[in-house]
């Protein structure tokens, strides 16, 4: 009865999560990396949406500014948790994976 529900939750959360890394590829490529403010930044943009923030996994282009044309990377990991309602019932249930969103965006950034 629920299931169609919290289907749809997970679905709207691999859309957010979807949404930000894009927006956050384009703020790195700004500036030429994917710094560490912009990762705090992203991780309070989703605390606000009520994502728990400690199972995130940003990673990317983050060793430092690379000019302008080169490539700027960002990936995204998340949990998508238990997909079912009646956890265990007919067994075990396990963890249905993790959300993985990456954006490629060419840097700005004009040393």
């Amino acid at each position: 009865m629920f299931q169609p529900f919290l289907t749809e939750i997970v679905h709207m959360r691999g859309v957010v999560l979807e949404q930000t890394t894009h927006k956050y590829a384009k703020l790195a490529a700004r500036e030429g990396y994917l710094s560490p403010t912009l990762i705090n930044q992203m991780k309070a943009d989703l605390q606000a949406l009520n994502f728990n923030t400690t199972p995130l996994v940003v990673a990317g282009t983050t060793g430092g500014r690379v000019a302008r044309g080169t490539d700027v990377n960002i990936t995204v990991q998340y949990p998508v948790g238990n997909m079912f309602i009646l956890m265990n019932w007919f067994g075990s249930d396990s963890p249905s994976g993790n959300y993985k969103f990456s954006a490629t965006e060419m840097s700005e950034y004009i040393p």
